[in-house]
């Protein structure tokens, strides 16, 4: 009976093992489905939807193709007055898109359903026996620092692909439904029938977005054949039974009479061997059987444990100074050549004893480590680590401790020093390293320290403040990091490449003066001439000997020139800086009819600052000398853009830049005068 409870328990055990992975994989839907709202919701762009209805962002972001996307049925953008001002749906019938809104609405989604200090929330709700999950979010800025000025709302179906998803994960089946007034006993396990097989099947109440328990989620698994391992199990139990009953007479006719008193000797000679703790020790035993062959055994496993302590003994000091190498391995970093993190832990234990201790810790961190790794690879970033490193060993005193923390941190415990002392300390390294002029990129370090006192008691509490500090100073020093950053990379792009700073410029003025034509914002106006000084930023990932090749392209240095905008787009999203951009730098080569690159892009699904600068980028190329091509006249410069005008550039864009050209001129020199009569001939 013990073995069949145990039976019993383990179809509960694992019927409460798949109750458990469907609500944690439903929970990882939510979190998926709040990371995505929160994208949204926390976008510039929205948040001036909310504002101005722009027709242009119903146009490329309210689409099915989005939702498909997103695998979403359903988006909605409420004002803060609670009214509709943007919505979309997906594979939803006009009953259940109407019915969706409905419930949405009366459920308090349209503000969010949240507390003060939540950012988003998806509930499972259930509407006419289909179940979806909702989530709901304040809309803000991309800052975060702006009022919100209304809410938006995700719908998700539960659909027969998803509880598919669940069965394919759990092995079970699952189904939702209204729990309806009756009551609906949980965690009880009954058998049911399904296409001749038994299945176990139990149920369980969740909680819907207003907290009530109006969803009953169902699982069913196929009930295992349990009546073989029951057999099984007696046949086993008769055999044991048989088998312990045979050697009981073989132990009292065989064992007793021949075995036991050779066997009480051996038990001896080992007592003794334990009692004197002497390996040299050997017994001898009569017989030609298993006993006498276990004796010899014995006595060659007791002299190779002699032979073994002879040799511990005369290696002792060998294995003692191995183990201080070991001991130097583990707490040392092997780039750096400093103290790791471990060894400052340990040290952190011992400061912690020592109550009466006064000591300053220092927190170090290099500025931009990621973006020299993502632009210009991991060995000169780890070069970098290194050359702040010597600087750091060279700056502080012997008894200093001076660990790398991770990433591109450093951590420095320094005892018997002053306040002053601490803080010329951080302007030397300072100075020291802004002195390094080795990296393509300017190194800088933004730092912070704190003192042990009588409030903050433990090396945490002070390490945690050094850390507060120093991520202040870094947040009070990001503007002129940022300009530094632009700078940097600009100049690195002009001596990297054919892009020079006369191109920079004329593409700047010439984007300037045909964003004013085509009324751009102010905000669009400064993002163009960013990206005008930055939109091939991705050819510094580009090997030099193909970037000034004279002569024609092969296919296979063609392909690693179309990666630029995909290099310039993993640059700009790993720089705050230039983040906002990184959209655009991706797709200043795609063409108006979609024959473009990296992603085929046409017409008003490419970035419309994107479709400007391949505009005025490749009239400054036909115009101007290259290292592979001579300069072509303005007429000729003409004629290719309406040529070209809605294959590869915006029909619209090229209209306004040669209407500007004719009414205005143009803001830059040609290598090459060209009377603009010929074209109006």
């Amino acid at each position: 009976w013990v073995f069949y409870g145990f039976v019993d328990a383990a179809q509960r055990n694992q019927i409460e093992k798949d109750f458990k992975m469907v609500e944690t994989i439903i929970e990882n839907e939510k979190d998926n489905l709040n990371s995505i709202l929160k994208d949204w919701a926390y976008w510039d762009d929205t948040y001036r939807f909310i504002d101005d209805q722009n027709p242009s962002y119903v146009t490329v972001n309210l689409n099915e193709e989005t939702l498909k996307n997103l695998n979403l049925n359903m988006m909605l953008f409420v004002s803060q007055t609670g009214g509709v001002v943007g919505s979309v749906d997906f594979e939803l019938t006009a009953e259940e898109s109407a019915g969706l809104v409905k419930k949405i609405s009366q459920s308090d989604f349209y503000r969010g359903m949240l507390t003060d200090d939540e950012d988003a929330q998806t509930n499972l709700m259930m509407l006419n026996g289909q179940p979806y999950l909702i989530a709901s979010g304040r809309i803000n800025n991309s800052s975060h620092n702006a009022v919100s000025n209304g809410s938006m709302v995700m719908v998700k179906t539960v659909d027969g692909e998803m509880t598919a998803y669940l069965e394919d994960l759990t092995g079970v089946n699952v189904e939702f439904r209204e729990a309806g007034a009756a009551a609906i006993p949980e965690n009880q396990i009954m058998k049911r029938a399904f296409d001749g097989k038994p299945y176990l099947t139990t149920s369980r109440l969740l909680q819907d977005g207003d907290g009530e328990k109006t969803i009953l989620m169902t699982i069913s698994r196929v009930e295992e054949n349990y009546a073989f391992v029951k057999n099984q199990f007696n046949l086993f139990m008769a055999s044991f039974v048989a088998l312990l009953l045979l050697i009981l007479s073989i132990d009292f006719f065989i064992v007793n009479r021949y075995f036991l008193r050779r066997i009480e000797k051996l038990i001896a000679f080992t007592k003794e061997v334990g009692l004197k703790r002497d390996t040299t020790l050997s017994i001898d035993m009569d017989g030609r059987d298993e006993l006498k062959t276990l004796a010899v055994s014995i006595n060659q496993m007791l002299r190779e444990i002699d032979q073994a302590n002879q040799n511990i003994k005369s290696n002792i000091t060998k294995r003692k100074i191995n183990e201080e190498e070991i001991r130097f391995l583990s707490y040392s970093d092997p780039l750096t050549r400093l103290k790791n993190r471990d060894y400052m832990k340990m040290q952190f234990e011992v400061l912690g004893e020592q109550k009466d201790t006064h000591y300053f810790i220092i927190m170090c961190d290099i500025n931009g480590l990621k973006l020299t790794n993502d632009a210009f690879g991991h060995q000169e970033g780890d070069q970098m680590l290194i050359a702040v490193s010597n600087v750091l060993r060279r700056m502080c005193r012997p008894t200093d401790m001076i660990s790398r923390w991770p990433g591109d941190e450093f951590v420095i415990v320094l005892k018997d020093i002053k306040q002053a002392g601490i803080c010329q300390l951080i302007r030397d390294i300072t100075h020291e390293i802004e002195k390094i002029q080795d990296f393509h990129l300017n190194i800088s370090v933004a730092m912070g320290y704190a003192e042990s006192n009588e409030e903050l008691r433990s090396p945490e509490e002070v390490l945690n403040l050094a850390e507060n500090r120093m991520y202040r100073n870094k947040l009070m020093e990001s503007t002129s990091s940022r300009n530094a950053t632009i700078r940097s990379l600009a100049r690195t792009l002009h001596e990297k490449s054919t892009e020079t700073e006369a191109h920079t410029m004329r593409i700047s003025l010439l984007s300037k003066a045909l964003g004013s034509r085509l009324e751009l914002r102010k905000d669009q106006l400064d993002e163009l001439e960013l990206l005008s000084l930055l939109h091939d930023i991705g050819k510094i990932g580009i090997p030099e000997y193909i970037l000034d090749k004279p002569a024609k392209l092969s296919n296979e240095e063609w392909e690693i020139i179309k990666t630029h905008p995909e290099i310039g787009y993993r640059i700009a999203k790993s720089t705050p800086a230039l983040e906002h951009i990184a959209e655009y730098i991706l797709a200043h080569h795609e063409k108006f009819d979609g024959t473009g690159y990296p992603d085929g892009l046409k017409a008003q699904e490419i970035p419309y600052l994107g479709r400007i600068i391949n505009v005025v980028d490749s009239f400054d190329v036909m115009t101007h000398s290259r290292s592979y091509k001579k300069a072509s006249d303005l007429s000729y410069a003409i004629s290719e853009l309406n040529a070209c005008s809605g294959t590869q550039f915006d029909p619209e864009i090229v209209s306004t830049f040669l209407k500007m050209i004719e009414e205005e001129g143009l803001p830059v020199r040609l290598e090459i005068s060209a009377v603009m009569d010929n074209q109006k001939n």
